[in-house]
């Protein structure tokens, strides 16, 4: 399969019919047209009263179908009848196939947008991170945008150009070949230089884009890191530095109209030159005619000549153009297609046993992809009862999270064994599983919406006490009360209206409401203070339902009380064990509780 066809496929689906009957209407609508011209032929040679067996077959048919060239040439008044006729079936069917090309470009943009948006969904999360979110961005707007109007707009108009060449070219050879010629002396040459020129002007477009989107990057990069800009009082830097990408911009903008300009100013000559020949040419012919009607052609045909010549040469000047976005439509499907051709994630493949909790890794290890010779996870064994609480321990990078997210099956793990009530997470439906595992990340994200909405994001159907009783346990509901609109109060982008401890406690009341029957928490209390922190976790063992807890902490205070503590070094286990047994034991636990009692 093309590049381009697989995203034409998804485009067309159901729109094929549309898409193609469009250019059906645009043939109808431009055969109006030109036969709405052709009448001023047929008037002009009316009221000469050019012999009526010296027309050309064309000619002598329309005479014939609208009352015959007696009646005509008596009655021209009817030719204004005529041309209102055309005039409004062109008119009609032009307007007709705006509105029809922007609904069918619509609805096909929208299929692409929507099968883009729901592979990128589907898209397994190591794939993912592995992505930069500026080109997914862009490959599901900026691509989609320029492979849809390849699509739509530039095949309609090549076909715009073909038809109204072909119908042009048509009347012209049949009412005089020597005209025809004429007409189409000056094109070929115009579209071949058009077309290797508008090369260099695509390749300076391209660079001007480029050094737009970086531009717009440091924008974007700023934004974010406003906080940090402002901490570390850069505003100035960043200025100067962004002065730099405004000036590369400029430059390279400078040097694409340069060449822009030229190209369009240049091909003109080439238009107008094509016009003045063919009026020259006409009213020689013309001329001709008149000394002697067996030769030459008539005023009527150097009109429509003119007419036709003018209606042309525009659409094949900008049929080069088109021609020569291809290669941008292409380089757009590639990229589509990266995405379009990724395996999705299986989620629902697998069973759903009833899980209360007991979870076992038995010598578990697990290499990232992009480095497949270091273990991140190495031989980890371990057991978890239903409803007990045990806290993960280790340095930055030991591999705590990994634990997390290879029981979320995030990552599937390359050996070992991992299990959750004697059944293989392997064996178990991903979608499933996750519902069963509440997963509350060091970073939590907020959308841009109410907090209920946030809070009731992963289940819907929840009550007002389910909602309430999950906050208080979180140690947010009093803090939640006190904003001006309480639970309805709209959260800003990411969650920057709220501190970093009430994102935190929200983040941890959304994991609650699901009521799931393990609850993982990745260093998520790390940003609350040791009270508040002391306060979920006593909740949470009074809650009515108590669920399989893992904390993963860098505080002896949040771990001490765990029924398990497990300490992480390097991707091992160092040691496991309770807090009165590990602090005995020379390690890295030791060590970390040593310096906090210190520093408390």
């Amino acid at each position: 399969m093309s590049k381009i066809s697989k995203a034409k496929n998804i485009m067309l689906e159901g729109n094929r019919f549309r898409y193609y009957f469009y250019f059906f209407v645009l043939f109808i609508s431009l055969l109006f047209y030109m036969l709405g011209t052709y009448t001023t032929k047929a008037l002009i040679d009316a009221i000469n009263k050019e012999p009526f067996e010296t027309m050309d077959i064309l000619e002598q048919a329309f005479f014939n179908i609208f009352g015959g060239y007696d009646f005509l040439t008596e009655n021209v008044w009817v030719f204004s009848i005529i041309l209102l006729i055309f005039a409004l079936l062109s008119g009609g069917t032009a307007a007709f196939r705006f509105i029809y090309r922007a609904n069918t470009s619509t609805r096909m943009g929208k299929q692409l947008q929507d099968a883009l948006f729901y592979k990128v969904e589907r898209l397994p999360y190591s794939q993912v991170k592995g992505m930069k979110n500026g080109d997914i961005l862009q490959t599901c707007t900026r691509d989609e945008d320029v492979f849809r109007r390849f699509l739509t707009d530039h095949m309609y108009s090549i076909f715009y150009s073909v038809f109204i060449v072909i119908i042009a070219l048509i009347i012209l050879f049949i009412t005089s070949w020597e005209i025809a010629l004429v007409t189409m002396a000056l094109m070929p040459i115009m579209f071949v230089y058009s077309f290797f020129l508008i090369k260099e002007v695509r390749k300076r477009y391209r660079a001007t884009d480029d050094s737009e989107g970086e531009m717009t990057s440091k924008v974007e990069e700023n934004l974010s890191a406003v906080r940090v800009v402002k901490a570390f009082n850069n505003e100035a830097y960043e200025i100067k530095d962004f002065d730099r990408y405004i000036a590369d911009y400029k430059k390279k903008f400078l040097h694409w109209r340069k060449m822009s300009a030229f190209f369009f100013s240049s091909s003109d000559i080439f238009i107008f030159g094509q016009i003045l020949l063919t009026t020259v040419v006409g009213f020689y012919m013309a001329y001709q005619h008149a000394l002697n009607p067996a030769i030459g052609i008539t005023v009527g045909t150097m009109v429509i000549a003119f007419t036709y010549t003018d209606t042309i040469v525009w659409p094949i000047r900008d049929l080069a153009t088109i021609l020569s976005n291809i290669a941008r439509a292409y380089a757009a499907a590639e990229r589509i297609n990266i995405i379009l051709d990724s395996p999705m994630e299986d989620i629902y493949s697998g069973k759903k046993p009833d899980i209360k909790g007991d979870i076992e890794f038995n010598h578990v290890s697990f290499s990232f992809p992009d480095d497949p010779i270091h273990h991140a996870i190495e031989d980890v064994t371990f057991s978890i009862k239903a409803g007990q609480t045990i806290a993960i321990m280790g340095k930055t990078g030991s591999g705590k999270s990994t634990l997390a997210y290879l029981l979320n099956r995030l990552y599937d793990y390359q050996s070992g064994e991992i299990k959750i009530d004697g059944e293989n997470i392997q064996n178990i439906e991903k979608s499933w599983l996750r519902k069963q595992i509440a997963l509350i990340l060091q970073e939590p994200f907020l959308f841009s919406k109410t907090v209920k909405e946030n809070l009731i994001i992963g289940k819907k159907d929840v009550t007002e006490q389910d909602i309430t009783r999950a906050t208080k346990i979180s140690q947010i509901h009093d803090s939640i009360k006190k904003f001006q609109f309480g639970y309805d109060t709209p959260v800003g982008e990411r969650g920057t209206t709220l501190s970093g401890g009430q994102k935190q406690r929200v983040a941890i009341a959304r994991s609650l409401i699901l009521n799931s029957p393990v609850l993982v928490f990745d260093d998520s209390l790390s940003a609350v203070d040791t009270e508040t922190d002391y306060n979920i976790r006593q909740a949470l063992k009074n809650r009515e339902t108590h669920s399989t807890t893992i904390i993963i902490t860098h505080r002896i205070a949040t771990a001490k009380d765990a029924d398990l503590i497990i300490v992480l070094n390097d991707g091992k286990i160092e040691a496991m064990g309770k807090h009165e047994d590990l602090i005995k034991l020379d390690g890295l636990y030791q060590r970390v509780y040593k310096i906090q009692t210190k520093m408390e």
